[in-house]
């Protein structure tokens, strides 16, 4: 279903009395935490010109010729920045007024001083040194390659050891929306789920919480792993409305991984149709699935397809799906519809792959007015097209 300006000015009214009307709402996130590296990779250099790798299909192009050779490719680093998909949605949503509580690895015993550019609304609840990763960004997306030994032994227990359970229980129960994010990348994340779950969450006998997971790549997880993450997943609608969020990869290997099938194989269906299949094989509230160009959320027995707009010069792409989770956990936490979270969560995205940074809510009020100055144009160009046949 194609973005109407309509249904872009109708949100951008929402959120002008969003920014007079501060939100009480509290967001928990955890639990992971990076220093990034965003770099690009140098094909050529002329004089002082750099000209850089714009597919990843050029840059593996490249690295196949130094097969039984060896060979060089410079690396300019364009920024270090935070980094994790817990800090980074943690401060998207301070950016746009919402008080969180960030549990995860941004520095122990001492908070590494990166993490301090983080807005204050976040409050870190920091157990863990962070990983590291060097995200390398061409024009059609990105490789981030990560060190992860810090992750060995970073399970549940460890977790209330260094925080306790005290602070943890508090800071859940003063939340409405808890946000779990980046499973693939911690190698116990499925035990601190199962913990945080047992341990704090039923002990509160709430049953209206917001969830939001978001797993990350699963590559290197098994059938088995995948299988039951899901499940786990799905145990949390007991307790409250439990939303998944996934890009378009993930959920191709997702669904591959839990059908024995290749992820290049002729039987692999359109995106489309692999979500609704995975949506139906749980127990939740809603799938969002988020390709480059759209969204599209399966709930109950309705399925809400947007298109997005695509950025042509992006200046950061790692962080991208942070911020789109920020923008749609945004919507949920003020009442938005949901087509208006979707719309919501591309603009918090767009906004932030456009000008490199996260925005706040007057930012993506800009972003939407050029949104809506693009889809004009193009209504304007097709009308002049079907009078001129």
């Amino acid at each position: 279903m194609d973005t109407t300006v309509c249904a872009l000015m109708e949100l951008q009214h929402l959120l002008k009395s969003s920014q007079q009307h501060a939100l009480e709402s509290k967001v928990f996130v955890g639990f992971d935490g990076f220093v990034d590296k965003i770099k690009r990779a140098v094909k050529e250099k002329q004089n002082t010109r750099t000209l850089y790798f714009e597919t990843i299909r050029d840059f593996a192009d490249r690295i196949l010729l130094a097969c039984g050779k060896s060979g060089q490719i410079q690396m300019d680093i364009q920024r270090v920045k935070f980094g994790g998909n817990a800090p980074i949605l943690s401060n998207t949503l301070g950016r746009l007024g919402i008080q969180t509580y960030c549990l995860g690895s941004m520095g122990y015993p001492q908070k590494h001083a990166i993490f301090s550019s983080m807005n204050p609304l976040s409050e870190t609840i920091s157990v863990l040194n962070p990983g590291l990763s060097d995200a390398i960004e061409f024009g059609d997306g990105k490789l981030i390659f990560s060190e992860l030994e810090v992750f060995d032994q970073y399970t549940w227990d460890y977790i209330v050891k260094a925080a306790g359970t005290e602070t943890i229980s508090k800071a859940v129960s003063q939340s409405t929306l808890l946000a779990f994010v980046d499973w693939a990348n911690l190698p116990h994340a499925s035990n601190i789920w199962e913990g945080i779950l047992k341990d704090i969450i039923k002990p509160l006998k709430r049953n209206d919480f917001l969830f939001f997971f978001d797993l990350c790549d699963p590559s290197k997880k098994t059938t088995g792993q995948i299988d039951e993450v899901l499940d786990l997943i799905s145990e949390f609608s007991c307790y409250g409305k439990v939303t998944l969020g996934l890009n378009e990869n993930e959920t191709l290997k997702i669904y591959t991984a839990l059908r024995g099938i290749d992820l290049g194989s002729s039987n692999m269906p359109p995106i489309r149709q692999a979500g609704d299949a995975l949506f139906k094989s749980m127990d939740i509230d809603a799938l969002l699935v988020h390709p480059i160009d759209r969204c599209i959320l399966y709930h109950q027995y309705e399925t809400i397809e947007l298109s997005g707009r695509l950025v042509t010069n992006p200046k950061v792409l790692t962080g991208g799906g942070d911020n789109l989770n920020a923008g749609y956990c945004f919507g949920l936490l003020s009442g938005l519809s949901l087509p208006q979270c979707l719309l919501m969560g591309m603009a918090a995205s767009g906004s932030y792959i456009e000008n490199g940074v996260s925005s706040d809510l007057s930012g993506i009020m800009q972003y939407l007015d050029v949104w809506m100055h693009d889809l004009e144009k193009e209504e304007g160009a097709a009308a002049y097209v079907q009078t001129s046949v």
